[in-house]
């Protein structure tokens, strides 16, 4: 019975985690949304985006038609909304509902995902899942799509094929359709890469579910690895048929491993440890050398070192993180010690420059209250005065640069279809224009030694990449390195010499070019082999952040000074027999007719009831009816719900609607023969029955107040509500039917630093509850309640100190009692007083971090502990006698997965009562099973 209500929990979850996955009421209304409408997508998009949709139409009808090897032909058509408002580059596809996002900003670090135009990467990867779940929708999970509606393929797709298939799967698409898949990236093989050369070996739970403690790359590598794997060994339709066995539920237990042996003839564990033996012999064959290493390693911490710089002292500036501390510059000296500058603000990419003991970078400004609009603000940190400088207003800029001088600014800008180089004077903000380029990326300016030039790197649409330089005041421009189908990035100038990363021979390495003599070519430096990043070059070695298992290292390396012809270096690796060549630059230069676009209307299909879920939780048995639009603008449910011990019906509706400044909500239920006993008499009770009508319509306002180093959120909320209240058969000769109206208002208000992953709770936070009802009919009655939560940091880096605090006030006019949401000391019945103030001192921490689990069913990724303290004090104004409630206790909390999937978090409380129960007898010793009830939420 335990474990079918985890499993419950662990699909709930998978649903509930979907539906978190989009903005809601994002998108300004204002937005003129157009679409393109075909057989296999409607395309909806800002008016603006035209030219992007066209493109992006024509891409994913060409992949359809001709290029469904390895997944099916089947297809259900699919909504994709384009947003071009965002700095962050990143798609998905979802069920419940079924529609798909693509967020169009240019990534800054090609390392990471290439560099091809977004509008085809993006449909190449995301329209695989797709195409998959169009394949995905048969024998056990086409019954549960009809059981459940969307929400129910979502839940048994999840079940029954592992999320590194899903990610894996898009990544070998994206690397057989561009020339810059990921496939072809070193970094994306790096962390592999990493554990085998320092000799660590997990088994699979560990690679499926991650660590708390050290570091394991990705589903998404891990599924291009085996994914890759699979085919380049059984052929391009190896993953067709299992996943439709999978899929299918064959067989019922463990489908997925089931179909792999049944397909490759090797039990699932033998086949993840064959297909990673095969790329370790690989690797092995490419080790290189340890460097001199100049930051230490510690085998259960993951510590990064970034971005160094090299100061006129010799000391470096570099960035500093890890699992157990956020994001902060560092100075190390010369005899290795550390010493911290600041904390760096929230941002999209953690880059920064540095020049002259000051340092430029940006930091990601959300819109006050659109979610799908933000913005990049410009700021100068000057370490001598420990003083942060915004610099102009924010805007689509990247990798600021901060000339030798401080008194300029220079930046990359994107625009919808073009990018730029601004030039920012300090002093007043103001941004020039300095450089544009259509269909172009700008990334990693940087001024020249004298301040008078500045170079910069570009790609064009097909993702090749060069670097060029502009004379600044006369606007000469000239090519340093050519268009190539590489990887450049990291651009530091040290005098009259250039210093970048870029890709070479399966590896990131460090390379050189000399200003004045371009024409020569460029200088191989230094390599590792899982990579270099953001290389400086000190007397006759390069000083560089070098990816390893135990996080980013600083290396030194001697610098080679080798001369090497630049030229096209990216292709597939290790598996070339599993793609076919001559797809891998399909859309680069193709030419598709252009298609009919059409307006598309806001309020279209605005219900799109997608799901449906009955659900039990005794003694109420329910079926709800979710729906939420393509645009994401109107959430609404419909809801039956039976009461066993009342033996009453009820139906309920609603909705929220999030494409206004104020978003309008509404809901109303109605309830049929409730039942009760009441005093009909004197000296007797009797079975009675009501009706019930409840309601209530308000408005919402949610606010992102985020800046600089925290994350901040404001929601205010008001409602009107009404009640009615009407008595059946008898107890209409007896009691009096009622009807009133009450006004309910909240604030909610929260504000917290960065979190690192071994933070339990954020270091520094605070957060405020505020509720006020009050009946405004011909009856009496208020209710108002304060909570709050101050998050303070503990003894050791990942521990947390958390007070809260609340108050709550009612009249005792006894006309009509709210519901009572005190938070009450622990263990304790809560009593509603007419006066209640409460505080709670808990101090979590971490007992182990096990990274260890059970039959692929369950994983354990961290215990930890909170010892707390609750302390509420109850008055009665009648009597003005005041009671005590403290509890001292403990609380053991597993941090676990479940089938290799979702998070899912439950644990066990002690509550020792220090003082009697208002109501019954005294329990001094409590125990209580914390659940996961937020999944449900």
């Amino acid at each position: 019975m335990f474990l079918r209500r985890i499993m419950f929990l662990q699909l709930a979850c998978i649903c509930f985690t979907a539906l978190r996955a989009q903005q809601f009421g994002g998108n300004r209304p204002g937005i003129k949304w157009m679409q393109i409408n075909s057989d296999t997508a409607r395309i909806i998009f800002p008016e603006q985006a035209a030219g992007k949709a066209q493109r992006i139409a024509s891409v994913v009808h060409e992949l359809q038609k001709n290029h469904t090897s390895g997944i099916g032909s089947t297809l259900r058509k699919i909504n994709i909304v384009l947003q071009n408002k965002t700095q962050v580059s990143n798609g998905f596809v979802a069920l419940a509902p079924y529609r798909s996002e693509f967020y169009m900003a240019p990534v800054q670090n090609a390392f990471e995902l290439g560099a091809v135009d977004p509008q085809v990467s993006l449909s190449v990867h995301e329209f695989r899942h797709a195409q998959q779940y169009g394949n995905f929708r048969e024998g056990l999970s086409r019954v549960a799509s009809f059981v459940f509606g969307e929400e129910g393929q979502a839940v048994a797709n999840a079940a029954a094929v592992p999320d590194w298939f899903f990610e894996g799967d898009a990544v070998f698409n994206e690397t057989s359709f561009t020339g810059q898949g990921r496939g072809t990236l070193p970094l994306f093989f790096a962390g592999y890469r990493s554990l085998m050369e320092s000799g660590y070996s997990y088994n699979y739970m560990k690679l499926r579910n991650g660590s708390y403690k050290n570091y394991v790359p990705d589903h998404y590598n891990l599924g291009y690895l085996l994914v890759a794997y699979g085919r380049n060994r059984f052929g391009n339709d190896i993953w067709k048929s299992v996943t439709a066995d999978a899929v299918r539920f064959k067989p019922l237990f463990y489908p997925f491993q089931g179909a792999v042996k049944r397909h490759t003839g090797l039990p699932f564990d033998r086949f993840v440890n064959e297909a990673l033996g095969y790329y370790r012999q690989q690797w092995e064959k490419e080790k290189t050398p340890a460097p001199d290493w100049l930051t230490p390693a510690d085998r259960n911490k993951v510590i990064n070192y970034n971005y160094p710089y090299i100061t006129k002292d010799g000391s470096l500036i570099v960035l500093k993180s890890g699992y157990d501390r956020i994001p902060a510059w560092y100075r190390i000296g010369s005899d290795r010690k550390e010493q911290r500058i600041a904390v760096r603000g929230i941002a999209v990419d953690n880059y920064y420059s540095y020049n002259n003991e000051r340092m430029a970078y940006c930091t990601w400004k959300p819109d006050l209250r659109w979610g799908n609009t933000d913005h990049n603000q410009v700021n100068i940190y000057d370490i001598k005065n420990d003083r942060r400088i915004k610099v102009g207003n924010p805007g689509a800029y990247f990798s600021p640069d901060i000339s030798h001088a401080g008194d300029k600014i220079v930046a990359a800008q994107s625009g919808s279809d073009s990018a730029s180089l601004v030039l920012i004077e300090v002093k007043d903000g103001i941004p020039e224009t300095i450089i544009k380029g259509e269909g172009q990326v700008f990334s990693y300016p940087k001024f020249s030694a004298n301040d008078r030039a500045v170079y910069w790197i570009t790609r064009n649409g097909q993702g090749a990449m060069a670097l060029r330089k502009t004379q600044l005041g006369s606007g000469k421009e000239e090519t340093l390195l050519p268009f190539s189908n590489r990887i450049i990035g990291f651009l530091q100038v040290q005098g009259d010499t250039l210093v970048f990363t870029t890709t070479y021979k399966g590896r990131d390495e460090i390379w050189a070019l000399i200003d004045r003599q371009p024409a020569e070519g460029p200088f191989r430096m230094a390599s590792y082999s899982a990579g270099l990043y953001q290389g400086t070059v000190t007397g006759n070695r390069v000083v560089a952040s070098a990816f390893t298992a135990d996080g980013y290292r600083l290396a030194g390396i001697p610098a080679l000074w080798e001369r090497v012809v630049f030229e096209d270096e990216l292709s597939a690796a290790y598996v070339p027999a599993a793609y076919n060549r001559s797809l891998h630059h399909l859309f680069d230069t193709a030419v598709f007719p252009e298609r009919t676009v059409m307006p598309y209307k806001k309020g279209y299909n605005l219900l799109n009831l997608h799901s449906w879920r009955p659900y039990y939780d005794h003694p109420e048995y329910s079926f709800t009816v979710y729906g939420e639009n393509v645009l994401n603008t109107f959430r609404s449910e419909l809801a039956y719900i039976y009461n066993s011990n009342e033996q009453s019906h009820a139906a309920s509706y609603t909705g929220i609607y999030g494409g206004t400044f104020l978003q309008p909500l509404f809901g109303v239920r109605h309830t049929w023969q409730r039942s009760g006993l009441a005093a009909t008499s004197p000296t007797a009770t009797s079975l009675v029955n009501w009706n019930e009508l409840t309601a209530y319509a308000g408005l919402r306002l949610p606010l992102n107040l985020t800046a600089n180093k925290r994350f901040s959120n404001l929601t205010l909320q008001a409602t009107l509500n009404t009640e009615q209240q009407r008595w059946t058969g008898v107890a209409k000769t007896i009691f009096r039917n009622a009807d009133f109206n009450y006004l309910e208002t909240r604030l909610q208000y929260s504000s917290q630093v960065q979190q690192a992953v071994q933070h339990i709770y954020p270091r520094w936070g605070h957060a405020l509850g505020l509720q006020y009802r009050s009946i405004i009919s011909k009856y009496e009655a208020r209710q108002a309640m304060a909570t709050a939560a101050v998050y303070l940091p503990g003894m050791m880096p990942g521990h947390s100190l958390v007070i809260t605090g609340a108050v709550q006030g009612r009249d005792t006019m006894q006309q009509y009692y709210f519901d009572n949401n005190f938070p009450f000391s622990r263990g304790y019945r809560g009593i509603d007083f007419p006066r209640s103030w409460k505080l709670g001192i808990n101090y979590h921490f971490t007992l182990a971090y096990p990274d260890a689990g059970f039959g692929q069913i369950v994983y354990i990724k961290r215990i930890r502990a909170n010892a707390f303290y609750d302390y509420t004090e109850g008055k009665s104004l009648r009597t003005g006698i005041v009671y005590p409630f403290g509890t001292a206790g403990g609380e053991l909390y597993l941090d676990t997965r479940w089938w290799n999937q979702q998070p899912v978090t439950f644990g066990l409380r002690y509550s020792r009562l220090l003082n009697r129960e208002y109501v019954g007898v005294t329990r001094p010793d409590v125990w209580e099973f914390i659940l996961p009830v937020t999944l449900f939420r």
